[in-house]
């Protein structure tokens, strides 16, 4: 069965769509990254850390032209909405043993062994075309041996950067952590297109991860339509650990639920 997002804005709340094969030239003889447009970056990208610079000069620019959307690579979608989460302290797909990105540990991290040639499986990363520059890669090394710290967010404002839907696990990515004694089957709610509650077996914040929440249906999604509800209001109500309360209709202020319709047809993912 397959997955189709069909409303990814309810008010104001938005649902970025979210392959790491790097393809196109990474450089332009020259050694320097590339910025939104393709072009060379004469000197270094402006940002409030190194992941955001990596993000905008490597992962933007190069990674998404195939890690995007549902059909990346092993899932690993590297758009600034689901990149940080799915990179962090999660197991490589073909190397599982390793870590994506492995905080503290730069050799040890799977993404640093593709980029830079000597990884056990596959070819060196951007595949077919010239290494990523020099900087580049240090760049990246630096970040995780800092302990692969995320982007700066917005101080006291939690809201909802991308959901990954399947047929048993849906991802919910939060710009910043949640509370995870509030990530419960009553904060976050699925419903089928006849309006009928869809049972959730397991609402998980992963270890390492304070900014991700999977949800584990108690049984396989049926073909149809849903929609899942994280709630900003009400008795229950989903926040950060400093207790700010989710922004779900993104209108800038806390309070508002966040509200995403999806299909599940044939040939889905899990």
């Amino acid at each position: 069965m397959s997955v189709h997002s069909t409303n990814f804005m309810v008010a104001k709340g938005i649902l970025f769509a979210p392959c790491f094969v790097l393809l196109a030239a990474c450089t332009a003889g020259n050694g320097q990254g590339l910025d939104a447009n393709g072009q060379p970056i004469s000197g270094n990208p402006s940002g409030n850390s190194d992941f955001q610079q990596i993000q905008d000069t490597v992962f933007t620019p190069i990674c998404t032209q195939c890690h995007i959307g549902a059909g990346a690579p092993h899932g690993l979608r590297l758009d600034a909405a689901n990149s940080y989460a799915l990179l962090v302290n999660v197991a490589s797909d073909e190397v599982p043993t390793l870590e994506r990105v492995n905080p503290g540990n730069p050799d040890q991290s799977y993404l640093v062994q593709k980029i830079e040639g000597h990884a056990a499986v596959g070819g060196r990363m951007p595949l077919g075309q010239s290494p990523l520059p020099q900087d580049r890669i240090d760049l990246i090394r630096s970040w995780i041996a800092a302990g692969a710290q995320a982007a700066s967010s917005a101080p006291g404002r939690l809201t909802v950067s991308s959901v990954i839907p399947g047929t048993r696990k849906l991802t919910v990515i939060f710009a910043g952590n949640v509370d995870a004694s509030l990530a419960a089957s009553g904060t976050f709610e699925l419903r089928d297109g006849l309006d009928q509650p869809v049972p959730i077996a397991s609402v998980v914040v992963p270890a390492g991860r304070p900014n991700v929440v999977e949800l584990t249906t108690l049984r396989e999604l049926a073909a149809g339509s849903y929609q899942l509800t994280v709630h900003g209001e009400g008795p229950v109500s989903l926040a950060d650990p400093q207790g700010h309360v989710l922004d779900g209709d993104a209108d800038g202020t806390p309070g508002g639920d966040f509200l995403m319709s999806f299909d599940v047809g044939a040939g889905a993912s899990r």
